[in-house]
């Protein structure tokens, strides 16, 4: 999921951590500050990071007595792993990967929703024919991350096959792929996958998507902290959450210049402007849910996900939502 045919560049500072290199970019700290390390979900940095690149700049993070660091994991699974071992204090993450990790034992806890619904799907060529019904004996491509892995069992059920029936395809790059033919159909969410393909053939990629997908209506991402973390820093927690807030909203109200801090921040993501501006102008209408909120999670959301994750051998049990998240450090 997500970064159709981005580049890796060379970013700031390097540390490691867990025999990998993790990228950090930071505002210059202050010793009056309380520091932060905020997690991405990814290993490349793209469009969603906008609100936290806002709250650097426009100093909502500096306003609540923060200095927040970004660091890009190697790899989609290593963010969970970063917040259970304290390498960093907050994070954004999938949901399936925060059901996984909590099922697993990891000391982790969703404080907050980044996105509302879920807006997955498969996505061919304009002009395709693209149904369910024509999804045997397909090639599709995966970027092989968790939330994929856990939803195509879904799609798969809901067009009654079986794995066997499609051919999973993964590589560095999905829409390159799409237009040489090499695979059918791409899975992704629709801040991504849109801008893509339409960037590289003028047109809208044919979709199904959500409902019409068959995967549960849960939100995808969502902020994570570690139980502990959350227990000893909460006020840090309420602080961050109250920033980042404001920030949404600034980048809301400002989409144009809010795109152009991402593309000054991380000049080299492999991403276009134009890429960019829609990706966002797509993404936040994701961002609130329908009382017009940031962030609020709710039990149904959880309970639903973790069941569904049971339905597909994906977990073992589901535990009770509490388990996953809590509204506590919500502004």
């Amino acid at each position: 999921m997500k970064n159709p045919w981005v580049k890796l560049a060379a970013f700031a500072t390097v540390v490691v951590l867990i025999g990998a290199t993790i990228v950090i970019t930071s505002n210059s700290s202050s010793s009056k500050q309380t520091h932060v390390t905020f997690a991405y979900d990814f290993p490349f940095p793209d469009m969603e990071l906008i609100p936290v690149i806002v709250a650097q700049k426009e100093g909502f993070f500096k306003a609540e007595g923060l200095d927040v660091s970004i660091a890009l994991p190697p790899s989609t699974t290593t963010t969970v792993q970063m917040v259970a071992t304290g390498a960093a204090d907050v994070a954004m993450l999938s949901t399936a990967d925060l059901v996984d990790g909590v099922n697993a034992k990891a000391p982790l806890v969703s404080i907050g929703n980044y996105s509302m619904t879920n807006n997955w799907g498969l996505f061919a060529k304009p002009g395709s024919t693209l149904s369910l019904a024509t999804l045997k004996g397909t090639k599709v491509f995966s970027w092989g991350d968790n939330w994929t892995n856990a939803m195509l069992p879904f799609v798969l059920k809901k067009a009654g096959l079986s794995s066997s029936d499609i051919t999973v395809v993964s590589g560095d790059s999905d829409t390159p792929m799409l237009l040489q033919n090499k695979v059918d159909f791409l899975t992704n969410t629709t801040n991504y996958a849109i801008p893509g393909i339409t960037e590289a053939t003028g047109k809208a990629p044919v979709q199904i998507v959500g409902k019409d997908a068959g995967v549960p209506d849960v939100p995808v991402w969502v902020y994570g902290s570690s139980t502990k973390y959350a227990k000893d820093h909460g006020d840090t927690l309420r602080k961050f959450m109250k920033a980042l807030g404001d920030a949404t909203q600034w980048s809301i109200d400002h989409q144009g210049k809010a795109v152009a801090y991402f593309d000054k921040a991380y000049p080299d993501s492999g991403y276009s402007h134009a890429y960019n501006v829609q990706a966002w102008k797509l993404t936040v209408p994701l961002l609130t849910n329908a009382q017009g909120q940031f962030f609020v999670q709710s039990d149904a959301q959880w309970s639903k996900l973790a069941k569904a994750l049971v339905a597909v051998g994906q977990i073992e049990s589901a535990k009770q939502p509490s388990a996953y998240f809590t509204n506590t450090y919500l502004p």
